[in-house]
C-alpha cells in the first residue's frame, strides 16, 4: 500500500473537529456538509482496510451489537443527500452498506474474523444474522440493483457450475461506476461471511459454490471497470482519484476464494492493470496475492486439515485450507510486509485453535510494481521447497500489541510507533 499516514492524520483531525462542532450546527448547516460526512465515512472505511484489525474511528459502535450508530449523526438511516436523483439514492444506499459492515467489523469480527483466535470468531448464529442483514440491505437498495443487462449477467452466474464459468470473465457495465462498486462491495463482504459459514457446515459444498459465484461476479464487475478505465470517453473509472475502497481492495480479498488458479491469475493481472488506486496500490496487492499463490502451490494436499468433505471440486482445494494473506501498511522505509496465515489443526494436542503463521514476506518494489527484493521466512514444513525456521511465531503473541493499539479505532495506528516496531518483529 501507499503510505497512508499523512492522509489518515488529516482525516483524524477532521473527525475530531467535527465532533467538537457538530452540536452547534444548525439543521441547514448539517444538510450542507452531508458530502463531507460521506467522504469522511468512505475514507474511514478505507482506513479499516489499510490498518488490519482496526475498527472505525468515525462511527461509534460501542453501544449496540446491531448495525446502528448512536446519535446525533450516527442514528440516521442514511445521509440526506440534496436532490432525489438516481445517483443520490445510490450514494445513500452505499452509506447504509458501509454503516452495516463497519458495525459488524467492530462487534462480531465478521469481516476480518478469519485471522482472529477461534474464541473471538463469530458464532454461526452471528454469521447468519450478518448474512441476513446483508440480504436485507440488497432488498432495500433498488437504486443499486435497478434492472439492467449487467445485473442479468450476474444473476445467470448463480445457476452455473464454477468449472464452466469462462475465463477471462465477461465485462459487466453498469449505469455508473458507483453502482458497480456498491455491488462489488456487497459481494465481497457477503463472501467473507459465506466463507466463514463454510467452516461450520458438515457439508460446505453449497456455501463454497456461493462464495465462488460471488468472487466471479466481482471479476465480471472489475472487467467492466477496467474497460472504462481504458476508455476515457465513456464515464471513465479513475482509480487514481479514488478516496474510498475501490475495486483493487475488493479483488485482493477475493483472491483467496477463487475457484481456480486461472481466476487468481486473472485477478493478479487485473490488479496490475489498475495500479495505484487512491491510497491503495494494485501493484502491491498483485505481488501479495502472487506470493500467496506461489506458497500455496508448494503445500502438499496430503498435509491439509480436511475437517469436512469438500463438495465443490476446486483444484485449489477447500477454502478453509488455503493460505490467508495479511498485508500490513507500508513502513516508513518503503518496505512491504505480508504474513501468510492458515487455520490451525484442532486435532493436534496443544494447538491454540488459532490461525497459524505459515510464512512472512518482506519486499520493496519500484513505481511500476516490480519486486526489487524479496525475503521469505517459512515456518511450516508443509510448504515444500523452502528452509523452515525453527521458531514459529504465534499469532496471538505476534499481533497482540498491534491489535490493542487499534482496538478503539484505526487512529491508534497514528499515535504510536508500533508500526516500526512491528516491522522489526
Amino acid at each position: 500500500m501507499e503510505n497512508p499516514k499523512g492522509a489518515l492524520r488529516h482525516l483524524w483531525a477532521a473527525i475530531q473537529l467535527l465532533r467538537k462542532s457538530e452540536k452547534s450546527l444548525s439543521n441547514t448547516e448539517v444538510s450542507n456538509i452531508v458530502p463531507v460526512f460521506d467522504a469522511m465515512l468512505r475514507l474511514d472505511f478505507l482506513a479499516q482496510k489499510l490498518v488490519p484489525y482496526a475498527s472505525s474511528s468515525f462511527l461509534d459502535t460501542r453501544v449496540s451489537n446491531r448495525a446502528m450508530m448512536e446519535s446525533p449523526f450516527w442514528s440516521r438511516t442514511s445521509p440526506e443527500f440534496s436532490g432525489v436523483s438516481h445517483s443520490d439514492r445510490v450514494a445513500a444506499e452505499r452509506y447504509r452498506l458501509l454503516q452495516l459492515i463497519c458495525a459488524h467489523n467492530k462487534l462480531n469480527r465478521v469481516v476480518w474474523g478469519c485471522w482472529c483466535p477461534m474464541s473471538e470468531r463469530p458464532s454461526r448464529d452471528e454469521l447468519m444474522g450478518y448474512y441476513a442483514e446483508m440480504l436485507l440491505w440488497k432488498a432495500n437498495s433498488p437504486a443499486t440493483f435497478a434492472s439492467c443487462g449487467a445485473l442479468d449477467t450476474l444473476k445467470a452466474i448463480e445457476s452455473t457450475t464454477a468449472d464452466s464459468l469462462p475465463m477471462p470473465p465477461p465485462a459487466c457495465h453498469f449505469e455508473s461506476n458507483e453502482i458497480a462498486v456498491n455491488i462489488a462491495m456487497y459481494n465481497a463482504y457477503l463472501g467473507c461471511a459465506v466463507a466463514m459459514i463454510c467452516t461450520t457446515d458438515g457439508d460446505p459444498a453449497f456455501r463454497e459454490l456461493e462464495a465462488f459465484h460471488l468472487v466471479y461476479q466481482n471479476l465480471c464487475i472489475a472487467a467492466g471497470l477496467i474497460d472504462r478505465h481504458n476508455d476515457q470517453s465513456n464515464h471513465p473509472y479513475k482509480p487514481c482519484d479514488a478516496i474510498d475502497a475501490g475495486i483493487s481492495i475488493i479483488l485482493h480479498h477475493g483472491a483467496r476464494r477463487c475457484f481456480s488458479a486461472a481466476w487468481q491469475e486473472w485477478t493478479i493481472a487485473a490488479l496490475r492493470s489498475i495500479g495505484r488506486e487512491g491510497l491503495s496500490n494494485g501493484f502491491t496487492s498483485a505481488n501479495t496475492v502472487e506470493i500467496m499463490c506461489q506458497l500455496q502451490a508448494r503445500i502438499d494436499p496430503g498435509n491439509t486439515n480436511q475437517l469436512h468433505n469438500v463438495g465443490v471440486n476446486s483444484e485449489l482445494g477447500s477454502i478453509r485450507d488455503r493460505l490467508i494473506p495479511l498485508l500490513m501498511p507500508r513502513g516508513d522505509d518503503d518496505q512491504l510486509l505480508a504474513f501468510y496465515l492458515r487455520y490451525g489443526d484442532r486435532e493436534v494436542i496443544g494447538d491454540e485453535e488459532v490461525v497459524q503463521v505459515m510464512a512472512k514476506a518482506t519486499w520493496k518494489e519500484n513505481n511500476v510494481g516490480n519486486i526489487l527484493s524479496l525475503k521469505l521466512d517459512v515456518y511450516d514444513a508443509v510448504i515444500d521447497g523452502y528452509p523452515v525456521l525453527s521458531k514459529k511465531p504465534q499469532c496471538l503473541d505476534l499481533f497482540h500489541s498491534w491489535r490493542d493499539a487499534v482496538e478503539s479505532g484505526w487512529h491508534g495506528y497514528l499515535g504510536t510507533e508500533i508500526q516500526e516496531g512491528f516491522l522489526q518483529s
